[in-house]
């Protein structure tokens, strides 16, 4: 089965619900392009926790061998994010990320990038002076500038509430 899902880096909690949600259905994820169209093998239904990771393309192999020996199987790449997965057992770990330091060095991570995109497309805005008058094709092109703008500030907003959470727990 193939599905389109949408999702945003400060969505990462509510994406691995999701997955979750599947497998407990049966559909575990094999696979996930750049279109953000996941592919689902059909299996028993099962308590599977999934995992998103921000990384560059290619990680340690150290890392890598240090979650795939605390239970934790590779499954799919997707623009620098990785997913992984862990069958749920009765009190054992499903977080890759338990220690809070973890957590805030994490979600710095994915926050440097959100802040620079929100940034860059304010001073586009503020370049743009003949909206009325450019193009069609131009100002429509503005329009998703601004568009993908907003998803940053959106998510950049998200993680920095996120950072804080953690810093006052």
């Amino acid at each position: 089965m193939r599905k389109f899902k949408l999702w945003f880096a400060c969505q990462d909690d509510e994406h691995g619900a999701w997955l979750q949600q599947m497998a407990a259905q049966g559909w575990h994820l094999r696979s996930v392009n750049w279109l953000d169209i996941y592919t689902f093998e059909r299996g028993a239904p099962a308590q599977v926790a999934y995992r998103w990771d921000p990384w560059p393309n290619n990680f340690e192999p150290a890392y890598r061998q240090l979650l795939e020996d605390a239970g934790w199987e590779y499954v799919a790449a997707n623009g620098g994010w990785h997913c992984w997965r862990k069958p749920v057992a009765a009190g054992q770990v499903t977080e890759i990320f338990t220690d809070p330091a973890d957590k805030l060095r994490r979600y710095r991570r994915l926050l440097v990038p959100c802040v620079a995109m929100t940034v860059a497309q304010l001073l586009l805005l503020f370049q743009w002076t003949d909206w009325g008058r450019a193009p069609l094709a131009l100002s429509m092109l503005n329009w998703l500038s601004l568009g993908f703008g907003a998803i940053a500030a959106y998510s950049a907003i998200r993680l920095g509430q996120r950072i804080a959470a953690l810093k006052s727990a």
